[in-house]
């Protein structure tokens, strides 16, 4: 499985990281590697993919995202920041989803995606409770898009394959 992730900047992460240390103690966090899903592509056979998917997005410029709630997805059982659907964002996935839509996963597809950064994955804890505490201290903030990559996911983690930085 390959991942397309629109990277957003130190300063975002920084700000995600500071809403997760509020509720959840330091052994329950994972590290965060701050970013938006653009989608995801199933098949093995991913090499037309990587090589040509990078090309959608050079010459980009970098753009804003704003981060206006946290709240649960129960679908995946996750907490997650969500951006605003802005113009530059939606370009973006359209541009893959026009290229590749058939071979996306059923969450990155053109009528499913619902951009978001991960703050919290757990299907045994308490989500919505966990959720109303991250509420409480999260105020809505604009992040930078600065960098888009493609990556494999593994077994335990990830492995950058390309990365188009932004201009």
């Amino acid at each position: 499985m390959i991942c397309v992730i629109a990277k957003t900047s130190p300063d975002a992460d920084e700000k995600l990281q500071a809403i997760r240390k509020t509720v959840l103690s330091a052994d329950s966090l994972s590290p965060l590697y701050g970013h938006i899903t653009l989608a995801t592509w199933l098949p093995e056979e991913d090499t037309a993919f990587t090589e040509n998917c990078p090309e959608l997005f050079r010459g980009v410029p970098s753009f804003p995202v704003f981060y206006e709630k946290v709240e649960v997805l129960p679908e995946t059982s996750i907490i997650a920041a969500l951006p605003a659907v802005s113009d530059d964002l939606a370009a973006l996935h359209s541009r893959i989803v026009d290229s590749f839509g058939r071979s996306l996963d059923r969450w990155t597809g053109r009528d499913r995606w619902r951009p978001h950064t991960t703050l919290y994955y757990n299907p045994e804890a308490d989500l919505y409770a966990l959720c109303r505490d991250m509420q409480r201290c999260f105020v809505p903030f604009e992040a930078q898009i600065c960098r888009i990559e493609l990556s494999r996911v593994e077994k335990s983690g990830y492995t950058v394959l390309k990365s188009v930085d932004l201009l």
